[in-house]
């Protein structure tokens, strides 16, 4: 704790030099504890090249006669281009969805979407949850996903309307263009580190993995109060990196597992998921032999929300690994916050939608601290960080030498 949230690493900004450091580190002791190297040219850390586009106007969306503009009649979560554009489809369930379509899901939009990975734009009605942010997220500027050169799927654009706006695409005609476009800058490349290690399983090499990880970056180095720059992230995410570590020391050292694990910590979380999504789209252990993934997120402090030395894990209803975990002894229990919607904001949400069972491992209890520059080693309980990794060590353990495979719950899945 005291090297990766401290001053030193300048906050770990995202795909700065201080988060490749960071990946180095985190490289340094997979090699230390023999694991199997998964990063470039017989190495641990993975470089990614990614190119960025900073819009410089809010998106338009054109159906029609309609114009709707982000932070008024839209919100645009995650827009794929500076402009996209596509023949409208009115989605029902089971339909095929072409390549390139503008998908307009119904209302309300069914809890069992499928993913929608040929489409170019999501249109979704308001849902509860993002009618309850919607002033948060109508303030934002939108942001145009990264993207990776020579990649065969250009990420796609997820749209949410309010109800006037719904209303009136709805009305648009089948096969009508729909076009989101807004000014932007020049993409610009840039790159961001994960640090990968596999530990063999008993299996052999094309059988089952589970995915631990957490997220190596923060904020870097930004304006602050009482002069203070550096945005440490102890708590966010320090804690999870070194819960991954931990974690992979203690298993490397024990007996050898029945199944193998893969401990990965990813770069540019704080910036739009940059280092997993490049895992999730070029993995180098296959997703369909991918078990479980657990992203260990802020686990630094207690949440008062739940009993002590209790951890929660993020969509916890939503498929059997979490009740299975809890017991065989891990503190486990549902997210306290549903209302966060914190199960889609970590690096998790990435293999969810892909169909690994996914989840994050926390006990973030809103602190005023989040996102500060006062996150930094002083605010950390290590008492019940300790407990925290300790009491999920005997449950993975389980997890690498079990028949036990999880389940989506029915109608849950993301």
């Amino acid at each position: 704790m005291e090297f990766l949230a401290g001053d030193a690493l300048n906050g770990r900004g995202s795909g700065t030099r201080d988060e490749w450091i960071a990946a180095s580190y985190a490289g340094s002791h997979m090699r230390r504890l023999g694991l199997e190297p998964l990063g470039d040219d017989g190495g641990f850390v993975q470089t990614v090249n990614m190119d960025r586009i900073e819009l410089t106007s809010a998106p338009v969306l054109t159906a029609s006669r309609h114009r709707f503009t982000h932070g008024k009649e839209i919100v645009v979560q995650t827009a794929g281009a500076a402009r996209v554009t596509g023949r409208l489809q009115k989605w029902t369930k089971g339909a095929a969805v072409p390549g390139g379509t503008v998908v307009l899901l119904p209302d309300p939009a069914p809890a069992d979407l499928p993913s929608f990975g040929r489409a170019v734009v999501v249109l979704s009605p308001q849902t509860p949850l993002i009618k309850e942010r919607w002033k948060l997220l109508a303030s934002r500027p939108a942001r145009v996903a990264l993207q990776f050169p020579g990649s065969a799927q250009p990420p796609g654009s997820m749209v949410f309307l309010d109800p006037g706006a719904y209303s009136a695409v709805s009305s648009v005609a089948e096969g009508e263009t729909v076009t989101i476009e807004a000014d932007s800058k020049p993409a610009q490349r840039s790159q961001t580190w994960n640090a990968v290690g596999r530990l063999p399983g008993r299996s052999g090499a094309d059988g089952p993995a589970i995915l631990l990880s957490a997220h190596l970056d923060h904020l870097g180095n930004r304006p602050g109060p009482a002069g203070d720059t550096i945005f440490n992230g102890a708590d966010d995410d320090a804690s999870g990196s070194i819960a991954v570590l931990e974690l992979m020391e203690a298993l490397a050292k024990g007996a050898r597992l029945r199944r193998t694990i893969v401990f990965a910590l990813f770069g540019s979380e704080e910036s739009g998921g940059g280092g997993s999504r490049y895992f999730a789209e070029k993995p180098v252990v296959p997703l369909d032999r991918l078990v479980a993934n657990l992203q260990f997120e802020m686990i630094g402090r207690p949440d008062a929300k739940v009993p002590p030395r209790t951890l929660w894990l993020t969509g916890y209803e939503r498929s059997t690994l979490g009740p299975e975990l809890a017991a065989r002894g891990a503190r486990l229990v549902q997210d306290p916050h549903p209302e966060q919607n914190f199960f889609e904001r970590s690096d998790n949400i990435q293999f969810a939608r892909r169909g690994v069972i996914a989840h994050t491992v926390s006990s973030y209890g809103l602190h005023k601290e989040y996102h500060t520059a006062a996150d930094d080693i002083r605010q950390i309980d290590f008492a019940h960080m300790t407990e925290a990794i300790r009491s999920m060590l005997e449950p993975i353990r389980w997890l690498a030498n079990a028949d036990f495979v999880p389940a989506w719950v029915p109608g849950k899945k993301p």
